[in-house]
């Protein structure tokens, strides 16, 4: 019906009749319900409130239906994880723009909390970070810690953190020590002493951590180092090197080997800071091996450098064997490069050590024939499955293949090699037709 019509029908009809209507409508229609809450937000200061606490209500009541069919089998589909979190963030909105009560925040933060307890639907993050929004005064902060040391792991230390921020140390303690586990929990519970200026009962934590925490040992170590370095402490920074070298994990050496060769420079030790920049080398991640390298020519002596030289590509190898071979092809040791490329088995992917031909492309100027030979196999291997981004893939050497011959005066014998392959792999239809403008 349109407007005319609704006012022809409804002529005579007195308040309590448009009520009784809308009121209808709205428990059948979610869009009525939805402009009559629109139209009061905008329109009704008096109960613009009241609006906003039926939406807050609507939005948990949909996402909670998705929310708890989540949990029940453990995910599902994702336009409805999409809408689930797209009504949690309009919760958060309204709750942080408007003044809505603690009571109705309260249940619905208790029912949030419900869905979060049952934790198997993937929302339990977004469940404690909007729920966090609804408590905005220090008593509704502490009944969310309440609620949430009751657990151990991550969200005990959550819980830990909201205790700190409302000033409740003896709380935040209790729980931040009944949940010590990992490095960050002790480098945490360290620097909350020492912003209070108890600095032995830091180091005690940091000493309890290196000796006790599950997994890395890095924070711990990137937080005490540079204390005992400040400080002179070489027994102590000993210690802490005993200890990383003894869990035999790369990281955890790496981590103070960079702490003692800077201590090292500190001092002018050439000896502990060439020990440290090896050991640096053998532990570092692969990411960093480039930079230290560099590191190492630089702070080297021309005559340790030399020395030196061979053990520290060993290294590199072993580390980041890309480049490894990066740098032979910059100081004239192309033969490795081309050998290992040779006896590579290529998976034509971003893991290949020659992919997108980053190193035979360049290798083709030197080594025209060999490389014309790898990439004339490598192309029958491509083909030998039909698949169109193996297909590609030989396309793309194929083009390279020629371009090679070219530039090496072999026009006539690419036209030659090409129409026998063509004519060899012709009932690959789909592959041949790729091949056009070749």
């Amino acid at each position: 019906m349109d407007k005319k019509m609704v006012k022809e029908m409804l002529d005579g009809a007195k308040e309590k009749d448009y009520i009784e209507i809308i009121s209808k409508m709205t428990l059948q229609s979610p869009n009525t319900e939805k402009a009559v809450i629109d139209w009061c937000r905008n329109n009704n200061e008096k109960h613009k409130n009241k609006a906003v606490e039926v939406e807050l209500g609507n939005l948990w009541k949909e996402a909670r239906e998705i929310i708890s069919d989540f949990n029940a089998y453990g995910g599902g589909p994702e336009w409805n994880e999409d809408k689930a979190c797209d009504n949690l963030w309009k919760m958060d909105g309204l709750v942080k723009e408007n003044n809505i009560s603690w009571d109705i925040r309260s249940i619905i933060l208790d029912e949030m909390l419900e869905e979060f307890y049952e934790g198997n639907s993937g929302f339990e993050d977004i469940l404690i970070e909007v729920g966090e929004s609804f408590c905005k005064n220090k008593e509704e902060k502490r009944y969310l810690a309440d609620a949430l040391s009751k657990g151990r792991g991550y969200y005990g230390k959550y819980a830990a953190g909201l205790y700190l921020q409302i000033g409740d140390d003896e709380q935040y303690l209790k729980t931040e020590l009944g949940n010590l586990e990992y490095g960050s929990d002790y480098v945490r519970i360290a620097e909350y002493f020492e912003e209070k200026g108890d600095r032995l009962k830091a180091s005690d934590y940091i000493w309890e951590g290196m000796e006790k925490c599950r997994g890395k040992l890095d924070e711990l170590i990137d937080y005490a180092a540079p204390i005992y370095m400040k400080e002179r402490n070489d027994a102590q920074l000993q210690r802490l090197y005993q200890i990383a070298v003894k869990t035999k994990w790369d990281i955890n050496i790496s981590a103070i080997a960079k702490h003692l060769y800077r201590y090292a420079r500190q001092l002018k030790d050439y000896e502990k800071k060439k020990e440290m920049l090896m050991l640096i080398l053998d532990t570092c991640e692969k990411g960093e091996v480039k930079n230290w390298f560099e590191t190492c020519k630089k702070e080297l002596t021309a005559e340790d450098w030399q020395k030196e030289y061979e053990n520290i590509l060993d290294k590199i190898n072993r580390k980041n064997h890309k480049l490894y071979l990066d740098i032979c092809m910059e100081t004239g040791r192309e033969k490795i490069v081309l050998k290992d490329i040779q006896n590579a088995i290529h998976s034509y992917d971003y893991w290949d050590v020659d992919y997108n031909q980053y190193f035979s492309s360049r290798l083709a100027k030197k080594y025209p024939d060999e490389i014309l030979e790898l990439y004339w196999k490598d192309v029958n291997e491509l083909i030998r499955v039909s698949n169109n981004n193996r297909y590609k893939t030989a396309a793309g050497l194929l083009k390279h293949i020629k371009g090679i011959m070219r530039e090496n005066g072999q026009k006539l014998q690419w036209v030659s090699l090409f129409e026998e392959f063509k004519d060899k792999n012709k009932r690959k239809k789909k592959f041949i037709a790729m091949l056009k403008g070749l």
